[in-house]
């Protein structure tokens, strides 16, 4: 296309992967950065003045679906009568109703206006690319899988590979496949679900280790989680294989080219390992949701020091008052004080970028990458220990240069 150069000024650009730029300048040239430096005094340029600009938030995991929830689902505990929740606010809504296609835009919208410019969506049958704003965020979009029973699983195959042959037209979307959990889904069925991961080379997302009863579920076979799958008529007449853990599923996914570990409140110390030692593998970690449902402390400042990928996520509104990504950095700066901000700002951005398997394309402020930016207020001090608070807000988002 060739268009002329677009130029942006701001007091602070923070580019992640290098030190922040005082009165910095961002070239863009058809939706992509082609020079990050120091601006020229009266180089010709939209000043956005006293602000920060940043890569564009990533939300690696969010369900969209939910954006019209006003207040998460309950009770939050036990955590089996909150998915129940979840069930019957999905079958009230779906598939007749026209609610979730609004919540997805809705939804879309939201995450767009709080900075974020690349989503991992947890897609179901009322997903649709048309129902996305179009310059809106770029989206990772994986169809959910669930199945326990022989017959079902033939029937969540056939919905994956249609899914991954789509094509979008409209939107940025890459496809990708959800094998929701160790209590939905048969060991059949995550097996064959990265088999086409490998086959389509696309990305794959699973709930895992998310709560105590998981783990009572795959160790023991008992708990919550039986009663629960009665109740919906989904357990298998056969019964399930124990004696499983999360290190158990953690193999079967390994063999995705780019896996997901959502949640991974309760990884064991080998576990935790084992991901560390597989760039292929990330974990999402979605802070104010885990605080909603009152877990104990998570494993990621163990799994960063091991060298493991830790992302972020929002979950959606069933357990999440909103889908910003910018509140949860705030909230993790003001509770875990003694993490570096550069390092959280990382965790929301380049970190996202890499879990979902864009990282050679947004997630740092790098010619050659596209120009998805957020605009961040600022105080007088150091951008860095002024980014994160109460008082910042987002004032302008950017996807491929264009604003949301």
């Amino acid at each position: 296309m060739n268009s002329q150069p677009q130029r942006l000024k701001a007091k602070w650009i923070l580019p992640v992967d290098r030190p922040p730029i005082e009165n910095g300048l961002i070239e863009i040239v058809d939706g992509i950065i082609t020079t990050v430096r120091v601006a020229e005094p009266h180089e010709a340029a939209t000043d956005l003045g006293d602000v920060a600009i940043l890569p564009g938030l990533v939300n690696a995991h969010t369900h969209l679906e939910f954006s019209l929830v006003e207040q998460p689902f309950q009770p939050a505990l036990p955590f089996a009568d909150w998915i129940q929740s979840l069930v019957a606010y999905r079958r009230q809504f779906m598939p007749t109703s026209t609610e979730p296609c609004v919540a997805l835009n809705i939804g879309a919208i939201e995450s767009l206006m709080s900075g974020t410019t690349l989503l991992g969506e947890i897609a179901t049958n009322v997903w649709d690319e048309l129902f996305m704003p179009t310059h809106g965020p770029r989206i990772v979009a994986f169809r959910e899988l669930i199945g326990l029973r022989p017959p079902n699983i033939e029937q969540q195959i056939e919905i994956a590979v249609e899914w991954l042959a789509r094509k979008s037209e409209l939107v940025p979307v890459t496809y990708g496949l959800s094998p929701h959990a160790p209590y939905s889904i048969s060991p059949e069925l995550l097996q064959r679900s990265v088999e086409l991961s490998k086959r389509f080379d696309a990305p794959v997302a699973m709930h895992l280790a998310e709560t105590r009863e998981e783990l009572e579920f795959l160790g023991h076979g008992r708990g919550p989680f039986v009663e629960m799958l009665k109740s919906f008529d989904a357990w298998p007449e056969e019964g399930l294989s124990t004696g499983r853990r999360p290190l158990n599923i953690l193999r079967a996914l390994a063999d995705a080219p780019r896996a997901l570990v959502v949640h991974g409140n309760y990884l064991a110390e080998d576990e935790i390992e084992f991901i560390a030692a597989r760039p292929q593998m990330s974990v999402v970690f979605c802070p104010r949701t885990h605080e909603f449902f009152g877990h104990e402390p998570h494993p990621w400042r163990q799994l960063l020091a091991k060298g493991a990928n830790v992302a972020l996520g929002t979950d959606g509104r069933g357990s999440n008052p909103d889908l910003s990504l910018w509140k949860e950095l705030v909230f993790l700066r003001e509770r875990f004080s003694d993490v570096a901000p550069s390092k959280l700002l990382e965790l929301g951005t380049r970190a996202g970028a890499q879990a979902l398997g864009c990282e050679h394309d947004c997630g740092t402020i790098t010619p050659g990458k596209r120009a998805d930016l957020v605009a961040v207020s600022l105080g007088d001090g150091d951008p860095l220990e002024e980014l994160m608070t109460t008082d910042s807000r987002i004032v302008r988002t950017l996807c491929g240069g264009k604003v949301g």
